[in-house]
């Protein structure tokens, strides 16, 4: 019975890894699977004091002028996306390393892989003209919420990253 539960594991775990961006793109499924920032929630409620990080951090801004973002190029957009990402995760990963409740690690643990999951997704779409994520992203103030941090995240996710996506979804198929 293990050895079944085990295979199954593993067709799961290579069938992830198998998947590509363009998966993810034609996928509202695919998109809202990834989407862990629910679960995380309702971790944080059985985990006493776990909103309060260790340190401050400083998170991504991530506001999109609507006219702004339709003139950008796609390289830029995409930079743009990727930067916020790579900020949230660093931001995150600090974190995480001066954590010393169990479950607030866990906690921590979870949403930086998430990050570093869409973050390889955002790489991995095929664009001409490649832009390398900029180093010159917009910082807010400093926060000590882990739950704001994970109210900027489903930010990041409902909009720069689900309007980068849309500008790919001409490769979905029919």
């Amino acid at each position: 019975m293990e050895l079944e539960w085990g295979l199954l594991l593993l067709c799961v775990v290579f069938s992830e890894v198998q998947s590509r961006p363009v998966d993810f793109v034609c996928s509202a499924e695919a998109r809202s699977t990834l989407n862990i920032i629910t679960e995380l929630e309702k971790a944080m409620e059985s985990c006493s004091s776990s909103d309060r990080l260790p340190l401050p951090i400083r998170l991504p801004i991530i506001r999109v002028h609507r006219a702004t973002w339709d003139k950008t190029a796609l390289q830029q957009k995409r930079a743009s996306v990727c930067s916020s990402l790579r900020v949230l995760m660093l931001a995150i990963s600090s974190a995480k390393s001066k954590s010393i409740l169990d479950c607030q690690t866990s906690i921590l643990q979870r949403l930086e892989h998430n990050v570093q999951n869409h973050l390889r997704i955002i790489k991995n779409l095929k664009i001409q003209g490649e832009a390398a994520c900029e180093d010159d992203v917009r910082t807010g103030r400093p926060t000590d919420s882990l739950t704001q941090t994970l109210k900027l995240y489903g930010q990041l996710l409902r909009g720069p990253l689900e309007l980068l996506l849309l500008e790919f979804s001409h490769t979905c198929p029919a």
